[in-house]
């Protein structure tokens, strides 16, 4: 009986000088979480804060053909300004089979911390006319994809996607 007693204060003597040492290896291993985390990062803010905001309702009253304008607000939510704030529109067909591709640019000279400035581009939303083949029927009714992009060359962006029926 002595002898079991003996083995099994034995092993747990072994098991926890492993299990001590792996715990000092890891500590070793990482740094404190207090050196690792960024002072001004708060809760559901990580830094300069660009967005872009579309006007649901304008989407909404754009129709096919060329003259269509639509704006949008670019936003500084961040606690620094920008300059060169670069605005691409890219209007796209819906219709996967139609290639088609229309490139809209703008830039922003400057956006300060807490400013909203509105653009606005002149978008040409009419079907591209194709000299070779007609183009194939489409199941759906007609739409377009919009997708803008903002940049600004300290590399903070934003991204919004529209689809647009019509």
């Amino acid at each position: 009986m002595r002898g079991v007693a003996l083995w099994a204060s034995g092993a747990a003597l072994a098991f926890f000088v492993t299990a001590g040492a792996f715990l000092l290896l890891a500590n070793l291993a990482t740094g404190s979480s207090e050196e690792n985390l960024s002072p001004d990062a708060g809760p559901g803010k990580s830094g300069p804060a660009l967005d872009l905001d579309l006007n649901r309702g304008q989407l909404a009253s754009l129709e096919a053909g060329p003259d269509q304008k639509l704006r949008l607000a670019v936003q500084n939510e961040g606690d620094r300004g920008f300059s060169d704030v670069n605005l691409t529109l890219e209007v796209s067909s819906g219709n996967t089979a139609l290639p088609e591709t229309r490139y809209y640019r703008h830039t922003v000279q400057t956006l300060e911390t807490g400013e909203t400035r509105n653009v606005e581009f002149v978008l040409d939303l009419s079907e591209a006319e194709s000299t070779n083949t007609p183009a194939p029927e489409v199941p759906s009714e007609p739409q377009k994809i919009l997708e803008i992009w903002a940049t600004t060359p300290e590399g903070v962006s934003a991204v919004r996607t529209a689809i647009v029926p019509l």
